[in-house]
């Protein structure tokens, strides 16, 4: 065992990787270490896992990023508590703090556990109080065991389950260019935060409208064209979920309206684990017709009306943005470069699957309007309206 105390072992890690020396870093490190980094989905285990983990992390930054140690606790030789910082080109980066913890081994005097936390690059404040509300519901019914579900739901619980692991890593957490072009969240990019608020503000159009009509209350943010449609198309589409949502049966005692909130935001973040969950719970033996009202109709005309002003606005939606040919070579660069219009890609994909699933479970078979729910966006939409 060497003499060195946790402190000057992670200190001569830190150093180590600065210098981009994987070599030197490798040889703190215990061959049964567990490294937990809360940006992954997954724990490191093992040396090759963590070497992997450090040089990975050393080919995807510029050579003049160096963590910075600001302090580093002493009183334990075998465990120390670290503030740092990232810098590039020695200027300190935004949202660049962390905190880690070390736990050296007894026996080998190596880094046996490790865990760093980031500084997230999005700070919701007191929103986030009223995420955790919203969520501790869902959270819970999620996680109850369902008894003997058919095995054929099972497996379809247990795919969806992964497309939902996958969904959440690949496109809001992987490396930047490692599975997907552009940034996930926790390298998000100040222009990609601007351009998501500005296309907030832009919500179903009311504020691009208003200064159309002259009436400028409020100044529309400028986005292109091709961006507004696809972002106000996919939020008219998930906006109609509620009352179909609602109406499904098959799931009871299930916080939905908290989940439309919520996927409303972060569309199918959450709508992934309800479809997962829903599969658990038992089929019902008959449909029943549901009782439309006036909330399912001001959701239909409401959806379709943004989905229609969303389709003339990709071809004629600010005029300086050129004609409708360039607007689509836009997006179709933006779709190999931008994660966020990735996401929403994907999404309306996955909308148009789960409103053929759910459609198809609340409408009876003898029902004239059942094959609406192949047309996408619109059949839901008009299946509310009618």
């Amino acid at each position: 065992m060497n003499k060195k105390t946790a402190k000057e072992i992670i200190e001569s890690i830190y150093q180590a990787i600065n210098n981009r020396n994987i070599q030197e870093a490798m040889q703190w490190v215990d061959d049964d270490c567990i490294y937990e980094d809360v940006n992954f989905s997954k724990t490191f285990q093992g040396k090759n896992s963590v070497k992997h983990l450090f040089q990975e992390s050393c080919d995807n930054v510029p050579d003049d990023f160096k963590f910075v140690v600001d302090e580093i606790t002493t009183g334990d030789p075998l465990k120390v508590g670290v503030l740092w910082h990232v810098e590039l080109d020695n200027i300190p980066i935004p949202n660049g703090r962390g905190v880690s913890f070390y736990r050296i081994s007894e026996t080998t005097g190596k880094l046996i556990f490790a865990r760093d936390i980031v500084e997230p690059p999005l700070k919701p404040g007191k929103l986030s109080f009223l995420i955790i509300r919203l969520v501790t519901p869902l959270i819970k019914t999620l996680l109850k065991q369902d008894s003997n579900p058919p095995k054929m739901q099972l497996i379809l619980s247990k795919v969806l389950w992964f497309l939902a692991g996958t969904y959440i890593y690949i496109l809001l957490c992987s490396s930047p260019n490692f599975i997907l072009p552009g940034e996930p969240v926790w390298a998000i990019q100040p222009e990609t935060i601007k351009e998501v608020i500005s296309e907030s503000i832009n919500f179903f159009f009311v504020l691009p409208i208003l200064n159309t009509l002259g009436i400028s209350l409020m100044k529309s943010p400028v986005v292109h064209p091709a961006i507004e449609a696809q972002f106000n198309f996919a939020e008219a589409w998930i906006f109609m979920f509620l009352p179909l949502l609602l109406a499904d049966k098959r799931v009871r005692d299930f916080p939905k309206f908290a989940l439309w909130t919520v996927a409303m935001f972060l569309t199918n973040v959450f709508l992934l684990p309800y479809m997962a969950f829903r599969f658990k719970q038992p089929t019902l033996e008959k449909i029943e017709e549901p009782q439309k009202g006036i909330l399912d109709h001001i959701f239909g005309w409401t959806g379709l009306i943004v989905g229609i002003i969303a389709i003339v606005w990709l071809f004629i939606g600010r005029p300086e943005f050129g004609d409708f040919s360039q607007r689509i070579d836009y997006f179709i660069t933006q779709l190999h470069s931008s994660r966020v219009v990735i996401a929403f890609a994907v999404d309306m994909v996955l909308f148009a699957i789960f409103q053929i699933v759910l459609m198809g479970a609340v409408i009876p078979p003898e029902n004239p309007q059942r094959p609406l729910r192949f047309i996408p966006f619109f059949g839901l939409a008009l299946w509310l309206i009618v």
